[in-house]
C-alpha cells in the first residue's frame, strides 16, 4: 500500500493502522458515539467485533485497557455446531462453493449466497409443481443466476 501511493507522486501519507471493514465500522461509530462497543457488518459477508477488557483476553499479554477482538464469526459452525441448523439448500451452497465446511455461519445469512439460496427454494417449488406449472426457465436453473439483490426488490415490492 506505502509503495502505490509513492507511486502516485500526487500526495503523501503514512500508514499507522490497516482494520478490516467491520473494525472500521466500529471505529467509525466510536468517532461519533463513544459508547459504541460492538461493530456489525451483515452484507456480502458477515463478522462482529467488540471491545473487551484485556484481562478477558487470553492470547494477549497484558491486564490493563481494553482491546478490540475481531470475531470472525462469520467462520462459525466448523465444528458441527451448525448442523442442526443446515437445511438442504445450505448444504447444496456449501458443497458448491469455493470453500466447502469453511464460513458456514456466513454462508447461512450474508448478501452473497442469499440470491442461491432463493434460487434453490424456488427450483424445489418448480419441481413439486407448486410453482410456473413446474416450469422452470433455463435462467432460473442456472447456478448463480438469482442475484441477492432481487431478493430485496421483491420484497419491497408494495404489490
Amino acid at each position: 500500500l506505502r509503495d502505490a501511493i509513492k507511486r502516485r507522486g500526487d500526495f503523501e501519507m503514512d500508514i499507522v493502522a490497516m482494520v478490516n471493514d467491520t473494525v472500521a465500522t466500529m471505529i467509525s461509530c466510536y468517532y461519533e458515539d463513544r459508547s459504541c462497543e460492538v461493530g456489525m457488518i451483515v452484507g456480502t459477508g458477515c463478522n462482529v467485533c467488540y471491545m473487551e477488557e484485556m484481562h478477558s483476553v487470553e492470547l494477549v499479554e497484558g491486564e490493563e485497557g481494553r482491546m478490540c477482538v475481531n470475531t470472525e464469526w462469520g467462520a462459525f459452525g466448523g465444528n458441527g455446531e451448525l448442523e442442526d441448523f443446515r437445511l438442504e439448500y445450505d448444504r447444496v451452497v456449501d458443497e458448491s462453493s469455493i470453500n466447502p465446511g469453511k464460513q458456514l455461519y456466513e454462508k447461512l445469512i450474508s448478501g452473497k449466497y442469499m440470491g442461491e439460496l432463493v434460487r434453490l427454494v424456488l427450483m424445489k417449488l418448480v419441481n413439486e409443481d407448486l410453482l410456473f406449472n413446474g416450469e422452470a426457465s433455463d435462467i432460473l436453473k442456472t447456478r448463480g443466476s438469482f442475484e441477492t439483490h432481487f431478493v430485496s426488490q421483491i420484497e419491497s415490492d408494495p404489490g
